[in-house]
């Protein structure tokens, strides 16, 4: 009963949010973000005045490649993103709601404004997807010209943004009305593609991953007290598979390279009854 009565309360939300989308810091009206993902090379990569760990090295791996493709509203620092994606890969096993998550994401870059992060995090997560063929912000619109140059409260959000984007490219979400999930990761060493796919037979259900590695490496599924692993010394296909998992669980995956980076690329398996 009590499920059912926040779901319905965030339904309500929704249909408010989207009658009357909320603003971000930069804006005094609604506009169309930029949905042309924007080239890397246009980042600037000093470091930003707010970033609490400005003064320390945040090492560019062999995963974070792919942060150059977020669909970002402006181009972010690579240093920053590079943090980013480190804390998403700390907290993505938490059972931390979406909004906490954000927060401890990006509390580490703003000391001292976790009530304020918390606040712009439910703006960032209730806010409508803004897409549309719109190039340039719209006249009269306080919208900053790159992260550097953003005030503290614009870079909250766009962090924010930033994280909640790494988060998702790193979730994969199934059910039986979407059983099949397809998933590409670009590496420095070439790209990596993932399929999920949830089979439900009878009373049981089955996940399985597919992945297509761009060199030698290793799979593990696990989590609800399964495991599954698998790995090959060269570039190819190799799969693994859970047999007996259960809706609305989650589960782990965990992506190795062998010997180009010790520390794996984890994604979260969603699995949601509806």
């Amino acid at each position: 009963m009590q499920d059912r009565f926040y779901s319905l309360l965030k339904n309500r939300l929704q249909t408010e949010i989207q009658r009357n989308p909320p603003l971000f810091p930069w804006e005094t009206e609604i506009h169309d973000y930029e949905t042309e993902v924007i080239p890397c090379a246009a980042t600037n990569t000093q470091a930003t005045p707010v970033t609490a760990a400005g003064s320390q090295k945040v090492p560019v791996g062999l995963w974070t490649s792919q942060l150059k493709n977020l669909n970002l509203p402006v181009p972010m620092p690579e240093k920053v993103l590079a943090q980013l994606f480190q804390r998403c890969q700390e907290v993505a096993q938490s059972s931390l709601l979406e909004g906490a998550k954000l927060v401890r994401i990006v509390e580490d870059l703003f000391p001292g404004h976790t009530q304020t992060l918390n606040q712009l995090a439910g703006l960032v997560m209730t806010s409508p997807v803004r897409s549309g063929t719109t190039t340039a912000p719209a006249p009269g619109t306080n919208y900053p010209l790159s992260y550097e140059t953003a005030v503290s409260a614009q870079q909250m959000v766009l962090s924010l943004l930033a994280a909640r984007e790494i988060m998702t490219a790193l979730t994969l979400t199934l059910s039986s009305r979407q059983p099949r999930v397809e998933r590409q990761w670009v590496t420095e060493v070439g790209t990596m593609s993932l399929v999920a796919a949830y089979e439900l037979i009878t009373s049981s259900a089955k996940l399985r991953i597919e992945g297509n590695l761009p060199c030698g490496g290793s799979l593990r599924l696990l989590g609800n007290g399964l495991q599954a692993s698998g790995d090959r010394l060269t570039a190819g296909n190799l799969s693994v598979e859970l047999n007996e998992v259960q809706p609305n669980q989650s589960y782990t995956l965990e992506v190795r390279l062998t010997e180009k980076d010790p520390n794996p690329l984890i994604f979260v398996i969603r699995i949601v009854e509806e």
